[in-house]
This record gives C-alpha cells, structure tokens and sequence, in this order.
C-alpha cells in the first residue's frame, strides 16, 4: 500500500510538471497578438535598414538638387562705370559678362594666357616656336592666346562703345562713363582701325598674340633667321604683319610653305 501512494504521488509529480511546461508554452490570444507585432516591427526595421534606407539614399543622391560650385557662376567684374550707369548719360555702360571663363580672363587681364584651350596641334606649334626663338637668342612674351566667344564678344562691345558712343563725346554727364571705358579699349590694346570680329582665330583656338625680339643678326647654324621665317618653321603665319603684327595663326608646315610660296611669286 504504501508502495502505491508512492508510484501515485510522483506520478502525479510528473504530470503536473509536464502541464506546467505545457501551459507555458501556450500563449493567450493576447500574448500572440503582441509576438506578432513585435515580430513585425523586427522585420520592418531589419527591412528598412537593409533595403529601404539604401534605396532611398540612393534616389536622394540623384533627385535632390545639388549645390553650385564656385566655378559655375561668373566671377565679380570689379565694380567700375564701365559696366554701371551713369546718372545723367544717355549712353548705356558696358554689356555686363556672364560666362565663367570670360570673366576670369577679364579680372586677370593679362595675367593669365589660355594655352590649355587650345587646339592641340596649335599649341604644340606654339611651344616649337617658343623653343625656335629661345635657341636664337630672343625674346618672346605671349600676350593672349584661346578667347572664349564671350570675351570675343565684350572685346567687340567696348570697340564699338568707344569708337561709336564716347569717343567724340563732350556730355559731362558722360565723362566718367568715357574715362572707364577708353581705359578697357587701351588695356584690351584694341585698334581703332581694326574692330574685333564676332568669331576670331582666337575663338576657334588657332592663334595667339606674342611680341618677339630677336638679337639683329639671330642665326640658325650658319643661316639667317627671321620672325618670320621661325614662325613658318613651326606652321605659322602672321596673316596681317602691318595691321596685326603680333597675331600668330596655326596653318600647318604644308599651308604655311604654299602661302609663303605664293607671297614670293605675288611679290
């Protein structure tokens, strides 16, 4: 008897054990709810951090506007009266310049020469007749080499304001206005005989401004050289000597030797 009481007190032990595993692991309808929700949650944040945060990013990168940069707007022209009204004066400033590249030319002057810009055969010859005068004894400064379309385009505008609107004019109200911009006609050593064309060789990156000294008796070897005579060396010409005797043209060895040919036959 005492034996029974035994089997059936840890029978009933183990049973009551085993429910009570048992009903731990059974949720209520409450409990579900919430692992439910929880779980969710986890996988809405693991989504969004793996998937949807990359994504958005990514979209954000390229949609939303990006800031300007300090080379894409023109740089500040010097406040002068060249390019601001004159009360009083019935004639209108300077056209103001705009592009980026232009106005950094019009800051620097002649400070800064754009060789980059050009074509590639001109400024190679460009630098064999830098070499070619070097080798003889002279001296060359470049003075301007590529101009952009807009810097053509004011380098016309102060030509025509000055020969056309200020140059014979008396008005008082004017003459600050005429003071500004005979000096940008002078800086820019602009000609009063030869306005500057809407499209240039310098435009096109063909040719470039230089004064070039050469002792008096400058020799190659045992032969007497030229300005002239070096520019075609390296394929260029000065297509206006008298008007124009800095301005230097690329044409090539074959061109230039053609033309000179036909010169000498013409002279």
């Amino acid at each position: 008897m005492p034996n029974i009481c035994r089997i059936l007190h840890f029978t009933t032990i183990v049973f009551l054990s085993a429910f009570t595993g048992i009903a731990q692991e059974i949720e209520t309808p409450a409990d579900a709810v919430k692992s439910a929700q929880a779980a969710a949650a986890a996988q809405q944040s693991a989504l969004q951090r793996e998937i949807l945060y990359p994504l958005r990013q990514f979209f954000n990168s390229i949609l939303q506007p990006k800031p300007a940069s300090s080379g894409t707007t023109a740089p500040m022209i010097p406040a002068t009266t060249a390019f601001q009204a004159e009360p009083g004066c019935t004639v209108a400033p300077l056209d103001p310049i705009e592009e980026t590249s232009a106005a950094q030319l019009e800051i620097s002057g002649a400070n800064v020469v754009d060789v980059n810009d050009m074509v590639s055969a001109a400024a190679v010859a460009l630098g064999k007749f830098q070499d070619k005068v070097a080798s003889v004894g002279g001296k060359m400064v470049l003075k301007s080499a590529y101009r952009p379309a807009a810097y053509q385009k004011h380098l016309q505008n102060v030509w025509y304001k000055w020969m056309s609107e200020l140059k014979d004019n008396h008005d008082p109200a004017c003459q600050i206005l005429r003071s500004e911009v005979e000096e940008e006609f002078t800086r820019h050593r602009l000609i009063e005989t030869q306005h500057p064309v809407a499209v240039s060789d310098h435009t096109r990156g063909l040719a470039f401004d230089a004064t070039v000294d050469l002792p008096p008796k400058a020799k190659m070897g045992r032969r007497k050289v030229t300005l002239d005579g070096l520019a075609r060396l390296a394929g260029l010409l000065r297509p206006a000597i008298m008007a124009d005797p800095v301005h230097f043209k690329y044409l090539g060895l074959p061109n230039v030797h053609l033309l000179a040919s036909r010169r000498r036959h013409n002279a």
